[in-house]
């Protein structure tokens, strides 16, 4: 398969199936330093490699290590846009909560028991 615009678009794809992203419990068990840079790129939103070196007082080297390691682990994603490396933390999608299948039923007994009395 060409490594094209559409080769690209489906190894990104298969990433992010890959990895589920942050939740909010895996932000918590964060060693400090990891926490607190994830805490303030959520604020933050996209960021630069320069803006997270000089939020943080470091060099950008250093940095770039840090947000490389989030990156192996599927917490934060880059992209390239003309040249300039921007991160942004990937939050994993919400689970949608399934409600038991005899909601209603006990509803309809809590109505009935009400009726009655």
């Amino acid at each position: 398969m060409a490594k094209g615009l559409f080769g690209r678009l489906q190894q990104e794809l298969d990433v992010r199936a890959h990895t589920a992203g942050l939740t909010m419990a895996d932000i918590l068990e964060l060693p400090h330093d990891e926490r607190q840079l994830i805490n303030w790129m959520m604020r933050a939103g996209d960021v630069g490699l320069t803006d997270v070196a000089k939020q943080f007082g470091q060099e950008d080297a250093i940095m770039q290590a840090r947000l490389g390691a989030l990156i192996e682990k599927g917490f934060v994603r880059e992209t390239v846009i003309h040249g300039v490396n921007f991160y942004q933390v990937r939050m994993a999608p919400r689970r949608k909560r399934q409600l038991p299948e005899n909601l209603w039923q006990a509803l309809d007994k809590i109505i009935d028991h009400k009726d009655e009395g």
